[in-house]
């Protein structure tokens, strides 16, 4: 097999590691904005061959390639994978926050049903998306999404500055937000990702209620998902280390993403 990863940040770079070690791919492509730094992990990984993210460059390349993915931001999202939809090539989608947006999520959506190419979504840095898949075949009454993070996952947020919050200054945990997914992601698009991954597979972005906490005291990323519904009733908590470069995102995203890559490879899916 061979594969494009789009984006060469924390996710990309762990990502295109993991798969120089992969035997299912012999030849594997790399391509950022920031040519340097893709150039950078391409100098470590034989397998790796560097490409020019412009699109002709990309549409080139995807004329033998098995599998994109996106792990750069939700501005690529929006842009790369409506083309390599359109070219019926298959996508993992890291950004899933650029499903919020309606228009983009139907546009890439119907893309897939009319071209073919698959599009996948990892159950990124939560654990319980299995269950809450399960129960989404019948009526969930309701889907609450706890994040607790340290200061440093929310430097420099717009939305908090905008209000004169300095999460710096906390002594202790505070609320920073609580309301529907759909509200979460755009205020927070580097944090609660989860949010709508949660939300597409079950209620929806604006029955997803999310509540984002900073506790001064922290340093892991906890995810807490409970989901009530015709099935029963599901907690699930999940404590994350942080990436050392990126401490907005967790390290369990970028091995939810290296799984669903293995399965792809090899064809098979246990516990789909």
């Amino acid at each position: 097999m061979r594969l494009l990863i789009i984006g060469c940040g924390a996710i990309g770079a762990t990502l295109a590691e993991a798969i120089q070690g992969m035997e299912e791919f012999d030849i594997f492509y790399i391509t950022d904005k920031n040519e340097d730094r893709a150039r950078k992990i391409v100098s470590k990984c034989p397998k790796a061959k560097f490409i020019s993210p412009t699109d002709e460059s990309i549409k080139a390349r995807l004329k033998n390639v098995d599998l994109v993915v996106e792990a750069a931001s939700q501005e690529a999202v929006r842009h790369y994978v409506p083309i390599v939809l359109g070219m019926g090539v298959d996508v993992l989608v890291m950004s899933v926050g650029a499903f919020a947006d309606d228009d983009t999520r139907e546009r890439c959506f119907n893309v897939a049903k009319r071209k073919g190419g698959r599009l996948y979504v990892p159950s990124g840095a939560i654990c319980g998306t299995d269950g809450l898949h399960s129960a989404s075949a019948d009526v969930i009454q309701s889907v609450e999404l706890m994040s607790i993070k340290g200061p440093k996952s929310f430097q420099e947020n717009e939305y908090l500055l905008a209000k004169g919050v300095d999460v710096n200054a906390l002594k202790e945990r505070t609320i920073l937000f609580e309301g529907p997914a759909r509200e979460a992601i755009q205020h927070f698009p580097k944090n609660v990702n989860v949010s709508v991954t949660i939300s597409l597979i079950g209620i929806g972005l604006d029955k997803t209620m999310v509540k984002l906490v900073c506790d001064p005291m922290s340093d892991c990323n906890t995810h807490r998902l409970e989901v009530w519904g015709a099935f029963g009733h599901i907690v699930c908590e999940t404590d994350n280390l942080p990436f050392p470069s990126n401490p907005a995102t967790s390290y369990l995203a970028a091995l939810s993403a290296i799984a669903a890559i293995k399965r792809i490879a090899g064809n098979v899916w246990i516990g789909i």
